[in-house]
């Protein structure tokens, strides 16, 4: 039976997402393995991931406004690939190092080290331009706005299912040992992320031997001008703040800058060694959290049907505000009450957070000229970026777990100015 246009794209979807949570599970996990203790060096090739996607990811998601969209999605899968390959190598030889003598001092780790950060920075790279070329660029265009909003919940619903499932899949894969090869668990990860490329591509392929109108776009075109990259990326930043979506963006972001998240790092680890929460009660945590979001999936085109794509989105953050401002206060009760009340409106504040992202994205896709997707988008995710290392910066200079209050704290202002600048946008809309 042949799939429909929209399941094909979210069987796409599926695939890259499974892939990209899969990997990012288990990759720290084994540089853990083989190198016991050495927590810092997992931070820091993620920091420098996540840092390399700030620097990078607009200029190379500009591509996707100068070229047709077949042209830019086998560019994603193909940085994908090359990323994942570079990865599974690495790891490989730094496990073959980790187990012999040195005997040219730490040269060949660094090398190899410096290769699997590379490898990193390119899948990341292209599984962002991949998302953007298929959710922010092929779906607006594919779709009317008036079906935007459904088609948009069943991708967050996709995501989700990856969200919760792919981590589960990589672990159960990850104990599997063989005889004959070292790490035969994480190679089994790797070519399942390799191999998933091919069927995504031959969906791509299907879906605009189908759809050739959707293939080729009106291209930007920019004359060429002898600027440095930091003349390039300043310029691209200014520009992007006279986008009219600028400021819903920006309000998105910083909403990031919240720690209250099930599936936070921060959270996790005062749940455990702050409150000296059970594993197996920080898991339900985390489940009821991917359950909640899905709730507001559910409720997202009901509630654009009904109040329009701004008050519905504007509702969705207000909501998250309340909930959160709950979450300080059962945090200040110092009793068993207060521990659920605080982790019940987190889960309720995910509703808001879901919500608003899905609404965010929209206006995204409806906002920004086709021509220019590309390129805003792009700062857009860097955005993101630059406030997912500053939290991450803020909790490492945070002295101990005792003084989470002032992440909830700085998490609780944050929702609140995010919901300001939202509201200053909103106010002054008229066509969205």
């Amino acid at each position: 039976m042949k799939l429909s246009f929209a399941n094909r794209l979210l069987v796409g979807r599926l695939l890259t997402r499974s892939g990209d949570q899969a990997w990012d599970f288990v990759v720290p996990l084994v540089l853990l393995k083989m190198l016991p203790g050495q927590l810092r060096i997992a931070a820091f090739y993620y920091f420098l991931v996540r840092l390399a996607l700030v620097i990078f990811l607009p200029r190379l998601t500009s591509l996707i406004d100068r070229i047709n969209r077949f042209n830019a999605a086998r560019i994603g899968i193909l940085l994908q690939l090359i990323g994942v390959i570079i990865g599974l190598i690495s790891i490989y030889s730094i496990s073959f190092l980790n187990s012999v003598e040195p005997m040219w001092g730490a040269s060949p780790f660094i090398i190899s080290f410096i290769a699997l950060v590379l490898g990193g920075i390119l899948s990341s790279l292209g599984s962002s331009f991949m998302d953007i070329a298929i959710a922010n660029d092929l779906v607006p265009s594919s779709f009317d706005e008036s079906e935007l909003a459904k088609f948009n919940s069943r991708l967050r619903q996709v995501d989700l299912l990856t969200e919760v499932t792919a981590p589960v899949v990589a672990g159960l894969i990850l104990v599997l040992e063989s005889p004959r090869l070292a790490l035969f668990g994480f190679f089994l990860v790797g070519m399942w992320n390799i191999i998933s490329f091919v069927p995504e591509y031959l969906l791509l392929r299907s879906i605009f031997n189908e759809r050739p109108d959707l293939k080729n776009k009106k291209v930007t075109v920019t004359s060429v001008k002898d600027n440095s990259f930091i003349k390039k990326i300043t310029k691209g930043w200014r520009s992007f703040f006279k986008e009219p979506v600028a400021l819903a963006v920006l309000a998105y972001a910083i909403l990031w800058l919240s720690v209250l998240s099930p599936h936070g790092v921060l959270l996790t680890a005062f749940l455990n060694d702050g409150w000296k929460l059970p594993e197996w009660e920080i898991g339900l945590f985390r489940g009821f959290g991917a359950f909640f979001g899905l709730g507001a999936t559910l409720l997202f085109p009901w509630i654009i049907k009904k109040l329009g794509l701004v008050r519905g989105t504007h509702l969705f953050i207000g909501f998250q505000s309340l909930a959160v401002f709950m979450v300080l206060v059962f945090f200040f009760m110092d009793s068993r009450i207060g521990q659920i009340g605080f982790l019940f409106f987190i889960l309720l504040s995910r509703i808001g957070l879901y919500g608003f992202s899905l609404g965010e994205m929209q206006i995204r896709q409806v906002g920004i000229k086709p021509e220019a997707r590309g390129e805003v988008n792009g700062f857009a995710n860097a955005l993101t970026g630059i406030a997912t290392l500053g939290l991450y910066g803020a909790g490492a200079l945070l002295p101990s777990t005792k003084d989470f209050i002032t992440l909830i704290e700085f998490s609780v202002i944050s929702v609140l100015l995010g919901l300001t600048v939202f509201s200053i946008w909103a106010k002054r809309q008229k066509n969205i």
